[in-house]
């Protein structure tokens, strides 16, 4: 009888922040463990939270057998690593009164402003085993800043958002960050609807679904029966990245202990659709290359996620990509995409870009455009947002059209 054990641990510090203050600190650790077991055909999962015995643990998920669930057994042999990629972000003694001084400093330094919602700090590790001898260990922490910023004349519950997740911390930056957030806000300006658009790489998000083998296996994905097709620009590449020095604490394992050649698995490759969200059970049913896509909920049955999902840059920076002007995405929520790939998003908050600064409100509007124009024809390239200095998210720039409200 094979089996496969799990064990992750969390320790992280939560800040409630509220008008512009901490107002409580919540420390918690969290330790849990699964086993799973399998024989002829099956599966057995049994997990605990905190310490406890591995034994009985054990016993638990072969009783589980019993269960009938049907899964197949491919377990990794004879592979070891380790990784361990904690950085030393804030001593956790300091760290209340670190971000105090943060906020006090944004209170002074923007006082039209009122700042609320979360800072968090964590430090996670996974250790993957196996009876095949194999034996995976990961650990990294993170710091996340997310404010809701409302402006005191605003009637508005929130006005806008900072967000940010690093594996180090610099204050001079997020302030600056911020600020470069804050000054275009009370500045009016035209829209342009002829101009291009700026705006975060998430938006292929909208899309990752039809990727997942079981919809495309059962005939209805949008990219049906295009495997191994060109779709979009051969700019594009979509792929999976689990290299271990990330700043979201993403292991280079999957929950079932596999792992990719150089952590990566291409989904659009040069533009091309190169493969499948799998697992082990969707791999197996399907005959399906592993793309290590496995997720569980601690213990339940490994289903697919599109964790660690990246959309590749074609620039090194959007000072390069995009010269002059364009329209700069900053709150966009609740659209959707059609079966035909077109995607409508209602545009809460923009600015106009004018060559890397951010410098006037735009009026509200709505983006529409076609998954396959936007990643193909209407394409401008894709590039770190070198507009600010600690969030270094990822950004597209493409032709959408513009629906003024």
């Amino acid at each position: 009888m094979k089996h496969e054990k799990i064990v992750n641990k969390t320790t992280s510090y939560g800040l409630n922040v509220s008008g512009g203050n901490i107002d409580s600190l919540r420390v918690k650790d969290d330790l849990k463990t699964v086993i799973r077991v399998y024989d002829d055909g099956k599966i057995g999962i049994a997990g605990r939270i905190g310490e406890g015995d591995d034994k009985a643990l054990f016993e638990d998920a072969k009783a589980r057998l019993s269960q009938n669930i049907t899964y197949p057994c491919d377990l990794t042999a004879g592979k070891t690593r380790k990784e361990n990629c904690v950085k030393n972000i804030v001593p956790a003694t300091d760290f209340v009164k670190t971000m105090k001084k943060l906020l006090a400093r944004l209170n002074k330094e923007y006082p039209d402003f009122i700042f609320s919602n979360k800072i968090n700090m964590e430090e996670y590790s996974s250790v993957y085993e196996n009876s095949e001898n194999t034996r995976y260990e990961y650990a990294s922490n993170y710091l996340a800043i997310i404010l809701v910023i409302q402006h005191k004349k605003s009637a508005s519950i929130m006005d806008l958002a900072y967000g940010a997740v690093q594996n180090y911390y610099d204050e001079d930056k997020v302030v600056s960050d911020i600020g470069k957030l804050l000054a275009p806000f009370d500045k009016k300006a035209e829209l342009d609807d002829t101009l291009p658009v700026i705006i975060g790489d998430s938006i292929i998000h909208y899309s990752l679904r039809h990727i997942i083998a079981e919809l495309y296996m059962s005939g209805a994905s949008l990219f049906n029966g295009k495997l191994g097709e060109k779709l979009f620009d051969e700019k594009v590449n979509i792929y999976l990245d689990r290299g271990p020095d990330n700043k979201e604490c993403i292991p280079f394992f999957d929950s079932e202990g596999v792992v990719n050649d150089g952590d990566k698995f291409y989904f659009i490759k040069d533009g091309v659709f190169n493969g499948l969200l799998t697992y082990k059970r969707t791999a197996h049913n399907f005959n399906l290359p592993l793309s290590g896509g496995g997720y569980s909920d601690f213990d339940e049955v490994p289903v697919a996620a599109a964790v660690g999902i990246k959309l590749g840059a074609t620039s090194d920076s959007l000072k390069k990509l995009i010269k002059g002007k364009a329209i700069y995405i900053v709150e966009a929520g609740g659209g959707d995409m059609t079966p035909d790939g077109t995607l409508g998003i209602p545009v809460q908050l923009a600015y106009l870009y004018d060559n890397g600064e951010l410098v006037g409100k735009l009026p509200e509007f709505s983006l529409n455009a076609n998954i396959f124009d936007l990643l193909g024809k209407d394409l401008i390239g894709v590039a770190k947002n070198d507009v600010f200095g600690f969030m270094e998210d990822t950004v597209l720039a493409a032709k959408f059209k513009i629906n003024k409200n």
